[in-house]
């Protein structure tokens, strides 16, 4: 497959949508073959991470290959496997997923920041669902997006089609950061490589997240002492704090 590009090293594995003859759309081969990659990472939680991208500077990813419609309900069952395949794997990796975005990301696009703990946006990010305009409803993208959304917004998005800017995709929590469009790409590898670093207490945090959701405040009161207690015996978590102690120290005399 010469439709993107793969690169593993160390614990980072990293997947570059290379597709731009096709606006980097996903066909359904493409997304067969990076599930069965993501299913691939293993490891523990907080061992590895996954970084998925693409290239060129107009967008991430148009979509699905809407020209697999054309064989009819066959290609539409050869879509949906696909992405069903592809969003189970990425909902079940192990490893810390970071999503760089720059440009449109539209439709089947927009599975990868749907599904990362870590989406890194470009200002000019243009997230939206036009499938609704050859009138079809886009039914798994909505349920992807109640992943992170209320489902009334998903709703919306779905039913109108419209974009969301990448600030408003910010506060709605479809996107974790916005980074200027100027120096997005040398500014993006700077936040991922410190994300990476502390993926090992981004993994507990999340744990905590689906852990606590159900219960009553006072018991995630006590599940939130004992992941403290569970983080402060992460190795280098002691060395950073005694880093910054000094940087803290050093400041002070210099007063």
């Amino acid at each position: 497959m010469t439709d993107f590009k793969l690169r593993n090293d160390g614990a980072l594995t990293r997947i570059t949508i290379d597709r731009p003859a096709k606006s980097n759309a996903l066909s359904s081969p493409m997304m067969e073959e990076i599930a069965d990659i993501v299913r691939g990472i293993g490891g523990e939680p907080g061992e590895k991470a996954l970084v998925i991208d693409a290239t060129g500077d107009r967008g991430f990813s148009a979509g699905a290959d809407l020209s697999e419609l054309s064989a009819g309900r066959e290609g539409l069952e050869g879509q949906e496997a696909a992405i069903l395949g592809l969003s189970e794997a990425l909902e079940t990796c192990p490893a810390l997923v970071v999503t760089v975005l720059h440009g449109y990301a539209k439709g089947g696009g927009t599975i990868f920041p749907c599904l990362s703990d870590i989406v890194i946006a470009r200002a000019d990010v243009s997230i939206s669902y036009p499938e609704i305009q050859f009138r079809m409803y886009p039914f798994l993208l909505h349920a992807l997006l109640t992943q992170r959304i209320p489902d009334s917004l998903a709703w919306q998005l779905c039913a109108t089609g419209r974009a969301l800017g990448a600030d408003e995709a910010c506060r709605l929590g479809l996107v974790t950061e916005v980074l200027p469009q100027e120096g997005f790409r040398e500014q993006a590898e700077e936040r991922v490589r410190q994300y990476l670093d502390i993926r090992g207490a981004l993994a507990l945090g999340l744990e905590f997240s689906a852990k606590s959701a159900p219960l009553p405040f006072v018991e995630q009161m006590k599940l939130a002492g004992g992941m403290m207690h569970r983080n402060f015996a992460v190795p280098g978590v002691n060395e950073a704090i005694e880093h910054h102690r000094e940087r803290l120290a050093s400041k002070t005399r210099t007063k």
